[in-house]
């Protein structure tokens, strides 16, 4: 079996996910991968994958919209992939180019991972929404990360593949022997900030935290706008803001710091933080909604709570933070349960049989 993969991407998650299933998938099948030449960790696609191919894409809105009139360039993508003569195209992630590819070869069966097949509250990419729907339905077959999301595909239930998100092991190569340093009971928001994370939700608990816990320290890490939450911030002690985008190689570093991850989100697909924390053997809080109730073993890798309730958000951090002996045993049952059920092996093997059925129409 001939396989392209197309990563377009450039920052994020993206880029190692999509690089963990290609570094397994070439020793399994005939693998072409074809990627951005601006992808945050080229390098490491460069050293650890054989078959590969680099696109200039854009690094902005003007060079997107321009891109679309980059006829040699795209001219060029087109050729790669048609000379490889693949028996299926698989897309690991969204990307504004795709349809095209799909256009371009249209008996050729694709196969699209939908990370977030509806858009979130207070998100208006309105026509990432509209083309990606339009992917979705081309594509033969979806492959969704959890089960909780089949109501939103609009396609036969045969069609779908629930593959969960892989394990984030590679973080741990950033560790180099960083791990175990003391610091003070610290619970992390990682990623990027937008009103359906909730982080409001967790400004609100933190002064009933810190009346528990007075040491409590509160890491916020992720780029977005933290201007709503301006009067939350404003004088309250503990907090650590780092309102930037967070280079993958700066990743590790502040899993290191903390001791719980928590995840006050009002709606979700999954979370990418998630297998990140369970890598470092750290406990997750997490709201009862979309595929976060798959990822987070309630009283067991961490505590489900009810979505937007305050007080229930801060007695599960005071919690944890105040019984060292449960967040230590949660997080080996964080880490178990990542390594057993989330290995790239694993879902690389689950991608391949989505990608033969695409092939064979079943």
């Amino acid at each position: 079996m001939k396989v392209v993969l197309v990563y377009l991407g450039r920052k994020g998650g993206g880029p190692v996910y999509s690089l963990e299933i290609a570094k397994r998938m070439q020793h399994k099948t005939d693998l072409f991968c074809v990627i951005s030449e601006q992808v945050d960790n080229f390098k490491a696609w460069q050293e650890r994958v054989e078959k590969i191919a680099a696109i200039k894409t854009y690094t902005n809105l003007q060079e997107f919209a321009l891109s679309f009139f980059d006829w040699p360039r795209l001219l060029t993508l087109r050729r790669k992939i048609k000379e490889f003569k693949p028996d299926v195209i698989y897309f690991p992630f969204f990307h504004f180019w795709l349809l095209l590819i799909g256009w371009w070869f249209p008996k050729v069966p694709k196969v699209y991972t939908a990370h977030d097949p509806i858009l979130h509250q207070g998100e208006k990419n309105s026509l990432m929404g509209l083309l990606q729907k339009k992917l979705i339905k081309k594509s033969q077959r979806v492959i969704i990360l959890s089960a909780a999301l089949k109501p939103a595909i609009p396609k036969p239930a045969d069609s779908i593949d629930v593959i969960p998100h892989g394990i984030f092991d590679y973080y741990l190569e950033q560790a180099k022997g960083e791990r175990g340093k003391q610091h003070p009971p610290t619970l992390l928001f990682f990623g990027r900030i937008l009103d359906y994370k909730g982080l409001d939700i967790l400004l609100k608990a933190f002064p009933l935290i810190q009346k528990a816990v007075p040491e409590a320290r509160l890491l916020i890490a992720g780029s977005g706008s933290v201007e709503p939450y301006q009067s939350l911030l404003s004088n309250q002690e503990g907090i650590i803001l780092n309102n930037k985008w967070i280079d993958d190689k700066d990743v590790a570093g502040y899993f290191l710091q903390a001791d719980v991850l928590v995840c006050p989100y009002r709606d979700a697909s999954q979370s990418g933080a998630i297998p990140v924390a369970y890598v470092f053997k750290m406990p997750v809080i997490a709201t009862k909604t979309g595929g976060l109730v798959e990822q987070v073993d309630d009283q067991k890798t961490g505590f489900l709570v009810g979505k937007d309730n305050v007080q229930e958000l801060a007695m599960a951090c005071i919690g944890l933070l105040q019984n060292t002996a449960q967040r230590m045993s949660m997080g080996e049952a964080g880490y178990k349960k990542a390594t057993s059920e989330w290995g790239w092996e694993s879902i690389s093997d689950r991608v391949l049989t989505s990608l033969k059925k695409a092939i064979s129409g079943n």
